[in-house]
């Protein structure tokens, strides 16, 4: 699998667990979040060239706490491989 082809599976996956990140249900936030944790990690391990080692552990906190940039950002790596 490519870089771009995993940013894509990892994209979408991200935006079908969305709406269960933001569910009234405690247990099934969670385990969302705990997934998302998952992408989220798999993201900057497979992604470790294309972001600057020292801004990689700031931006994985903040994509943690912020599926909306997360997604921009998985958009900028995406269109960084485009380019490179």
């Amino acid at each position: 699998m490519t870089p771009i082809e995993s940013i894509y599976e990892i994209q979408s996956a991200v935006k079908n667990l969305n709406r269960y990140l933001q569910s009234k249900d405690k247990v099934v936030s969670y385990r969302a979040q705990e997934r998302y944790a998952q992408w989220v990690d798999r993201f900057f391990r497979e992604n470790v060239n294309a972001i600057e080692p020292e801004k990689r552990r700031n931006l994985r906190i903040l994509c943690l706490q912020d599926v909306d940039y997360f997604l921009k950002l998985m958009e900028s790596t995406a269109e960084y491989y485009d380019f490179n």
